[in-house]
């Protein structure tokens, strides 16, 4: 008799030479416990490694940084010199041992960063604010980035994939989703440029594919995925996937393993903190959407709770990956527990949207979760 979860325990062949052994994967997240250098800290190792040992097929390690002056948390995650890239080499030694791929995503926050981290102006397409983080810093300045800045960005990317796959990375994924620099390339909203990089929806490819290219050359046994922003939230006046989904096929032939799915920007962040239905939606239309043009593993993270929800939405929208990121967070055990018939020992994900807030709460000091024991959001921070 075929196992109710058959459809995400399967295993998934992103290349020739690389199989995840499940369609499970821990999406990219921020949880902020870096040491202040950006060095992956025993309590980052310790939580990680236990995702690694739950059962899930790959691990995305959220957020790393790429070069000092892009960051947005004090205790965020960095990659951009051989100690910080030292630091992670245990949780690819925990992968290999639990079958499980380890993913380093590489993260240029752009626009969306915090100047009061790096004393710089932010680097951004057209020099357009992010108005979450002007509101939140007095001294928030933005500048529009010129081709020494886009060629300069390009190599730091080159340079941090090439320390992950020092650590042990086989694989590195592309942060171009959420509003972050990459995606906001991407998007109309906040890309105005009339060179090369801007004017067209293929030409705001442009820059997203040259740091493949680069990374290629340099790292040609380096396999790259991309997160991909879909919808910004914004209507006709930001990214949609209409405009994306007919530059699908360019960007497979750019050689990337696999395509994971994301909706909003720092402006309309809300849709995913708030689980709201405008952003089931969003995302389940503009998930089909892409289908449509996409040939390669697809795949999406947000708010599923359980395999139940995973096998769901593998059925309904034809994705080939499924990403939990609360709901591991929430129980680390999820999938074995699950698997194996202890359903009634979960502790299950309210989808409150705590742990978000928790990330810009200076009362905070790591992100914290409501019903997991190993890290029970203290009493005195209640959003309620």
């Amino acid at each position: 008799m075929a196992n109710e979860y058959d459809r995400v325990i399967e295993p998934l062949a992103l290349s020739n030479t690389m199989i995840l052994k499940n369609r499970l994967y821990f999406a990219p997240m921020g949880i902020d416990v870096a040491d202040k250098d950006g060095t992956a800290s025993q309590e980052f190792i310790d939580f990680y490694l236990n995702i690694i040992a739950g059962g899930v097929g790959m691990v995305v390690l959220g957020n790393a940084s790429i070069h000092p002056t892009t960051r947005l948390h004090e205790k965020g995650l960095c990659l951009h010199n051989e100690t910080q890239a030292k630091a992670l080499s245990p949780l690819f030694v925990a992968g290999k041992k639990h079958g499980c791929k380890v993913v380093v995503q590489l993260q240029h926050y752009g626009a969306q960063g915090s100047m009061s981290l790096t004393g710089k102006p932010l680097l951004s397409p057209s020099g357009i604010a992010c108005k979450r983080m002007q509101a939140k810093e007095h001294d928030y300045q933005v500048s529009a980035m010129s081709q020494e800045d886009i060629n300069s960005v390009k190599q730091q990317f080159v340079i941090a994939a090439g320390l992950a796959k020092q650590a042990g990375a086989e694989l590195v994924q592309l942060q171009a989703s959420n509003g972050y620099l990459l995606s906001s390339f991407l998007s109309p909203y906040t890309n105005q440029r009339t060179d090369k990089y801007g004017g067209s929806e293929e030409s705001r490819f442009q820059l997203l594919l040259e740091v493949i290219q680069e990374i290629k050359a340099s790292h040609p046994e380096l396999g790259i995925c991309v997160r991909l922003g879909i919808d910004d939230g914004l209507g006709e006046a930001g990214q949609r996937p209409e405009l994306l989904s007919p530059y699908i096929r360019k960007l497979e032939a750019s050689g990337i393993y696999a395509l994971t799915l994301s909706v909003s920007i720092g402006e309309t962040f809300s849709m995913l903190v708030d689980a709201t239905e405008e952003a089931k939606i969003r995302l389940a239309s503009g998930i089909s959407e892409i289908r449509k043009n996409c040939t390669i593993p697809l795949g999406f993270a947000g708010l599923i709770g359980s395999l139940e929800d995973a096998v769901r939405v593998r059925n309904e929208l034809q994705v080939d990956l499924v990403g939990m990121t609360r709901a591991l967070f929430a129980d680390n055990e999820l999938i074995n527990k699950s698997v194996s018939g202890r359903k009634s020992d979960i502790h299950f994900c309210k989808f409150d949207g705590h742990c978000f807030r928790d990330k810009s709460n200076p009362q905070a000091e790591r992100v914290y979760c409501c019903v997991n024991p190993q890290y029970l959001r203290p009493s005195n921070i209640n959003y309620e």
